[in-house]
């Protein structure tokens, strides 16, 4: 267990160097919010989705994720899912940080790094299963498929940076000072459902709020790294074809320009190039006040 642990703070660093949400912006200014959303029945953090409302109150488009948060009086919670078979293969192996700025602008201080960067053949199984179905179309085999739940179900190490009394790193099954709680897993639609539970004393180091905290800024972002792009030569030496980087080819192609994965969000746009979205990091930044019974 040692050993894995120091490889969650070994790649803690790297999370934050490479998909950090930090923006820091110039302007001193708190900037306007949504209002929050009560919490009025605890969530049960355990990587299902019915605890949330359906669908998920915001959308990302460009990410492919969609997300929600609430609070109570002790606990702020977080969720996110995407249906992107795409979106899926770069938190499952490049992970996913997930940061929280208390001054409700875009410098998070807080960051819970989960799943941590793995080294997972969720690449080379989508390349060998697109060989497969390159006649079929098929957005989604069952190899990949399985490979995408099993990786998702032995993601158990997380860091965390920031937090007082408990930066480090972390076995999910865990009990951290700060009672920190995440799960993510892959449901019964396909989608990658994650979720945490931060109780509101690791964040402004006090038991509950009150109703003089509403309205209170506070910003929550999602960032997901990209996979490297590394063009290769095509068939005709004519230049680099980036749909043959990664597994891309026809069949996985054809079937990611009509939005692979179930992905209740909506589909992919319809690109020269489906496969893009594997080389595109993006940062989904949402902007609220925490909410008062």
């Amino acid at each position: 267990m040692g050993k894995h642990l120091a490889a969650a703070c070994a790649f803690s660093a790297l999370v934050l160097g490479l998909s950090s949400c930090a923006v820091f912006s110039k302007s001193g200014k708190t900037p306007a919010s949504m209002p929050g959303q009560w919490q009025a029945t605890p969530i049960v953090v355990d990587g299902d989705s019915k605890d949330w409302p359906s669908p998920y109150p915001n959308y990302d488009a460009k990410a492919m994720v969609a997300y929600a948060t609430s609070n109570d009086g002790k606990n702020l919670y977080i969720t996110m899912q995407s249906g992107d078979e795409l979106t899926q293969m770069k938190i499952l192996k490049q992970g996913l940080t997930v940061s929280i700025d208390t001054t409700g602008r875009k410098e998070g201080q807080l960051h819970i790094n989960f799943p941590m960067p793995s080294d997972n053949d969720i690449i080379e199984v989508a390349r060998q299963e697109e060989g497969m179905n390159r006649s079929m179309g098929m957005p989604r085999g069952k190899k990949l498929e399985q490979k995408l739940a099993t990786a998702a179900r032995n993601a158990n190490q997380l860091s965390l940076d920031g937090f007082e009394g408990c930066s480090g790193g972390y076995a999910t099954t865990q009990t951290n000072a700060c009672g920190i709680k995440v799960v993510m897993r892959m449901d019964e639609y396909k989608e990658l459902v994650w979720e945490a539970v931060v109780p509101l004393k690791a964040i402004y180091h006090k038991e509950t709020i009150t109703a003089a905290d509403a309205g209170r800024p506070i910003s929550v972002c999602f960032a997901v790294k990209a996979f490297k792009q590394a063009a290769v030569k095509n068939a005709d030496n004519n230049g680099p074809s980036m749909s043959n980087t990664m597994g891309g080819g026809t069949g996985m192609n054809s079937a990611m320009r009509n939005g692979g994965g179930i992905n209740r969000g909506g589909g992919r746009p319809n690109t020269d190039n489906p496969m893009q979205h594997l080389y595109e990091s993006t940062k989904t930044w949402k902007q609220f006040g925490l909410a008062w019974k």
